[in-house]
């Protein structure tokens, strides 16, 4: 069974977002950019386990929010009219700012690295990687 993202989510992602109404984004929108990022729950268990209990990260939700608000004002751009000097580009920098400053904030994941014996007849390291450079003789 899925576990649906709850309403207390979509309220804190709007609070991270700024976006207090429903007017840009809906609740669904926010649970759609809720549900991209799935993490293992307080119990370990992984979305896929049928325990489940449902958690995401919503820093990143947040950062693809805030990189599709900062695309929405990229067009706009810095002019001077009747004494007055617009800096409407000011907007899609903060926008910007914002999805770095949630994407630095994300969930880390773990690596699990196996040692594995080297090939036999293997010499040294470098006779077996794969990345060396190969010999003209």
């Amino acid at each position: 069974m899925a576990v649906t993202v709850p309403a207390s989510w979509v309220a804190r992602l709007r609070r991270l977002v700024a976006e207090p109404t429903t007017d840009t984004y809906t609740d669904i929108d926010l649970a759609e950019y809720i549900d991209r990022y799935p993490l293992a729950d307080a119990n370990g268990y992984v979305p896929t386990d049928t325990g489940w209990a449902g958690n995401w990260d919503l820093n990143l939700a947040a950062a693809d929010v805030w990189e599709e608000k900062a695309a929405m004002v990229a067009a706009n751009f810095d002019f001077a009219a009747d004494g007055g000097d617009y800096k409407r580009s000011q907007a899609h920098a903060q926008a910007l700012q914002q999805a770095r400053n949630f994407r630095a904030r994300r969930q880390t994941g773990t690596l699990t690295m196996v040692a594995t014996p080297k090939p036999a007849g293997a010499a040294r390291l470098d006779d077996y990687l794969g990345n060396q450079a190969e010999d003209d003789d």
